[in-house]
């Protein structure tokens, strides 16, 4: 991340620490008292068809007049970005297939809240950050904490080396864009994602799908899918049973995928409030088809729950972890 100086730490220190999250559904705002105000996010999600670029100058606005004077503002961002310069490059919930260019919001918050510190951290980097405080133990040697919500994307940290690694553009980890590994009907697997691409990870699997996959599947009244869906998985219905086992299936080859090929990670876990919200169902079903062997390849398939962690709602803290990443709790490092 940036050098800081003595100076600047110390000035941080006497200002009052605000914690924001924005994410494609909620922008959630911590103040020094430890209140959160939510709000629905300006996104394209909540609001379809509105000009990307008026979206941001009204989260600018929100911002600028909800953080407290000389504050300290710590982050979480759901968009790819570059931590270190505080651009995101972008966010298909947010923003769908635009800005089409990176957006510099730090300085941007900066231009016009110039009397507040801000400190801008990808919302994964902060769940993770969150996740590792709270679960990971000392034998642990690598953690990926992937958030299964409005978007998908993994965050690694080597806990050996207390870092998050990133490529020369700050990214790592965006999955939710990779082609999703499907055995769906063709119907499923050519769904749209909203960054624009066609068959992605997060247009079968990420929570803003569900209804869609539901229709390609011929499920009836799919735009009730939401909240009837966990009803219908206790009774077993086999329609819902079907949709289950598809919106997991990418996810779980994401799993798998990471055990292959990198034997240091010791602990996965899984947040997000879509796969929080489907509890039990949701993580009975990914350690199902995980534990899955397919070939002399599949190593500890009969116990995949000791470095596996469905989270529950609460226990991942994105606000909390971008304070914790703020004070150099992990650090953003690029290779």
């Amino acid at each position: 991340m940036s050098t800081r100086t003595v100076t600047q730490d110390r000035e941080d220190q006497v200002r009052t620490q605000v914690a924001v999250d924005l994410g494609g559904t909620w922008l959630r705002i911590r103040t020094g008292s430890g209140e959160t105000i939510r709000l629905p996010a300006p996104s394209i999600l909540n609001r379809p068809g509105e000009d990307p670029a008026a979206l941001l100058e009204q989260l600018i606005e929100t911002l600028a007049d909800m953080v407290p004077a000389d504050a300290r503002a710590a982050m979480s961002c759901g968009a790819a970005m570059d931590e270190e310069r505080g651009v995101l490059h972008g966010s298909g919930p947010l923003w769908g297939g635009g800005p089409d260019r990176p957006v510099p919001l730090r300085a941007l918050l900066t231009a016009r809240r110039p009397d507040v510190s801000w400190h801008l951290f990808n919302d994964v980097t902060a769940g993770l950050a969150s996740f590792v405080e709270r679960f990971a133990r000392p034998h642990h040697r690598r953690a990926v904490y992937l958030t299964v919500s409005s978007g998908i994307a993994l965050r690694t940290a080597d806990l050996t080396e207390h870092c998050v690694p990133v490529d020369a553009h700050g990214m790592q980890g965006e999955v939710g864009h990779l082609p999703a590994v499907s055995s769906a009907p063709a119907a499923v697997r050519a769904l749209t994602c909203p960054c624009g691409g066609t068959g992605h990870v997060a247009a079968l699997a990420a929570g803003p799908a569900l209804p869609h996959v539901a229709a390609a599947l011929g499920i009836e009244r799919p735009e009730d899918i939401r909240d009837t869906l966990t009803a219908r998985l206790r009774t077993g219905d086999p329609a819902a049973l079907r949709l289950l086992t598809t919106v997991v299936e990418p996810v779980a080859e994401i799993v798998r995928m990471l055990r292959c090929l990198d034997p240091r990670i010791d602990l996965i876990g899984i947040g997000g409030g879509y796969a929080e919200g489907l509890g039990e169902s949701y993580r009975a079903e990914l350690v199902r088809q995980v534990s899955e062997v397919r070939s002399y390849a599949d190593r500890d398939t009969d116990r995949p729950g000791e470095s596996l962690r469905l989270c529950r709602p609460g226990e991942v803290d994105p606000l909390a972890g971008a304070v914790a990443l703020s004070h150099g709790a992990l650090t953003v490092t690029k290779h």
